[in-house]
Parts: structure tokens; sequence; C-alpha cells
């Protein structure tokens, strides 16, 4: 896998999130959404922009005849590793976005009902 000292926080992010996630839902409050959102959201910047790197050194490798095969084999596993770990925190997020509404929504209809 793509190496980096990111990877292991995204690691506990996701478990995080898994845990948020787990039926049947636990009471999160504003500032753990809010926090977890945000800490996705700065993994997803982080976990892109070393995807970014991984595809242009892919490219590069492509381009120059003198690389070895290995070389372009190691770059493909890697860029494709990370694009399935970034789509898997992708997924993550946007089901903690849609919880997130959700809480809020009973939070507000809570208040509106007293």
């Amino acid at each position: 896998m793509a190496g980096g000292p990111w990877l292991e926080l995204d690691a506990v992010l996701r478990e995080r999130l898994r845990d948020a996630l787990r039926e049947p839902p636990r009471p999160l409050t504003e500032a753990e959404l809010r926090s977890l959102l945000d800490e996705g959201r700065a993994c997803m910047l982080i976990l892109g922009g070393e995807l970014r790197r991984l595809e242009r050194r892919l490219a590069k490798l492509d381009r120059d005849p003198e690389a070895s095969f290995s070389e372009i084999t190691d770059a493909f596993r890697r860029v494709s590793e990370l694009r399935t770990h970034v789509e898997e925190l992708g997924v993550l997020l946007g089901t903690l976005k849609t919880r997130a509404q959700e809480v809020r929504s009973s939070w507000r209809r809570q208040f509106v009902d007293l």
C-alpha cells in the first residue's frame, strides 16, 4: 500500500466513523458529528493529494521507455489500492453526513414540539 504517516491516522478515523455508524445508532453530540466530519474532510484532502501524486508518478513511469515493468506495476498497484481506500472513506463520510442531517432534524423536531 502507498505509505505515509497519514494512513495510520486514517485507519483510526475510519474505525471511529464505523463506530459512529453502527446499528443501532448510538447518540452523537453535535461536537462529535462536527469533529468526525471535519477530520474526515481533512483526511480526504490529504489522501486525495497523495493519490494525485501517485497518479502523476504512474503517468511519468508510463511515458518513460526505461521504466521497468515491475516499477510500473508497483505504481499501478499503489494507485489502485489508494483509490479504493479513498473511495471507502468517501462512502463512510457520505453516510455520516446523512446521519448528521437525520440527527439534526430530530433535534429540531424535539425543540419545535416543546
